[in-house]
């Protein structure tokens, strides 16, 4: 027995955006890469920690241990374009919403931040 058409049509579909997806990340981690690495002074604009998959509550409660997604957003203190960037937990951790001091990025990638002191911005 033959399978229907529609279920080829869905799995090749499914197929094509893997592909796709898969080639995209790997562009912008060659982009990443060849980057310069770049040093700016910031204000930590704001940060956010979210669930990684965004299931519904129902969901949740069916599951113990979700993957947590961390992101920061920066302002470069020359007045150019704010900076979102995904970090580490510990990284995450240690910045505090407010504070300025020097942004290390390789591309858009987080490399680390360096709080300044107050006599030092």
């Amino acid at each position: 027995m033959k399978p229907p058409i529609i279920f080829l049509v869905v799995v090749a579909l499914i197929a094509v955006l893997a592909t796709r997806q898969f080639i995209k990340q790997r562009r912008e981690n060659a982009a990443n890469d060849a980057s310069p690495v770049r040093s700016l002074m910031v204000e930590v604009k704001t940060k956010r920690e979210y669930l990684a998959p965004d299931r519904r509550s129902r969901q949740r409660d069916q599951i113990p241990v979700e993957d947590m997604r961390y992101e920061a957003w920066f302002h470069p203190l020359n007045g150019a374009e704010d900076i979102k960037l995904a970090l580490g937990a510990s990284d995450y951790h240690q910045i505090d919403k407010g504070s300025r001091g020097e942004l290390q990025v390789q591309g858009t990638r987080f490399i680390r931040f360096t709080p300044c002191s107050a006599s030092d911005c």
